[in-house]
């Protein structure tokens, strides 16, 4: 019996604006070749590999020049693929599709804008940059004022 996994069992993935990431693919017990389709939301081209050779044509205008396969790994059974520089619009259903076994596997990758607000620590941090300037000048105030005396 033929297998289609995922590594780490990760079903959803979420990441950032501008990161890259991998959505796996693995089929396990690899014998043969097998054609494998890569799809967006169910109807969009992600990425074909036909014959253990990755193809583009009528690739989905947003995936152009955002996605990598890895054809040395494909012999092991390995279809996972890489997206890169995500936007927000790249949030969705992505399904792998074995033709030959009529396998599938479907993942949920959730996008977000990276966050303006800053964290707590630079929060922090900024605070003591401020308090050291407002020491350094109240110290040198004191040392103006002592002398005039």
């Amino acid at each position: 019996m033929r297998k289609l996994s995922l590594q780490d069992s990760a079903n959803e993935f979420n990441h950032l604006v501008g990161d890259s990431v991998t959505l796996p693919c693995i089929h396990e017990d690899q014998q043969t070749s097998t054609d494998v389709l890569w799809r967006f939301n169910a109807s969009i081209k992600v990425l074909n590999i036909i014959d253990d050779k990755p193809s583009l044509e009528g690739q989905g205008e947003i995936f152009r020049n955002r996605i990598e396969s890895f054809p040395s790994v494909y012999a092991k059974g390995n279809y996972s693929i890489e997206l890169k520089d995500l936007k927000l619009i790249h949030a969705g259903i992505y399904t792998c599709f074995l033709q030959n076994t009529d396998e599938e596997k479907k993942m949920q990758l959730f996008v977000k804008e990276k966050s303006e607000k800053p964290t707590q620590s630079q929060k922090n941090s900024c605070m003591e940059t401020e308090s050291l300037k407002m020491m350094a000048l109240l110290t040198a105030l004191l040392g103006l004022t002592l002398h005039l005396i």
